[in-house]
């Protein structure tokens, strides 16, 4: 479950800062179920990791109605890395509510951190988009 995001995110145990320069912990969490940003120094389990992200994703992100198991995976894995709010203020949300496939596809860009290109984001991003249309 949530293959993408585990294979893109990675888990580490102790807190880091990301390349966006943003503490993290787990498979890519920012923040704890109580709303607590993640800090310096902060450790978890495993087990905390991983329930950790299944809460993020049942109740943190909100995909369009009317979507494929692999499409609903696609967008978790681009949501859970840019933001609700990112997805919900964007062209690609536009795109899929509307079926425009070809927008979906031009779309889905989101390829840096810190203002910086990321060869992982674009890989990831290729990734999502070849699931998203399989």
């Amino acid at each position: 479950m949530y293959g993408l995001i585990k294979k893109y995110e990675g888990c580490c145990l102790t807190a880091y800062k990301c390349p966006a320069g943003i503490w993290t912990i787990g498979w890519g969490s920012t923040t704890y179920k109580d709303g607590k940003p993640v800090k310096a120094g902060d450790k978890i389990t495993q087990a905390m990791a991983d329930d950790l992200l299944d809460w993020y994703i049942k109740t943190k992100i909100k995909v369009p109605a009317g979507l494929t198991k692999q499409q609903t995976e696609a967008l978790q894995s681009l949501i859970y890395n840019i933001g609700q709010g990112a997805f919900d203020r964007s062209s690609l949300k536009k795109a899929i509510i509307a079926q425009d496939w070809k927008m979906v596809y031009k779309n889905w860009d989101w390829v840096t951190g810190g203002g910086k290109f990321l060869k992982g984001l674009a890989k990831r991003r290729a990734e999502e988009l070849l699931m998203f249309f399989s």
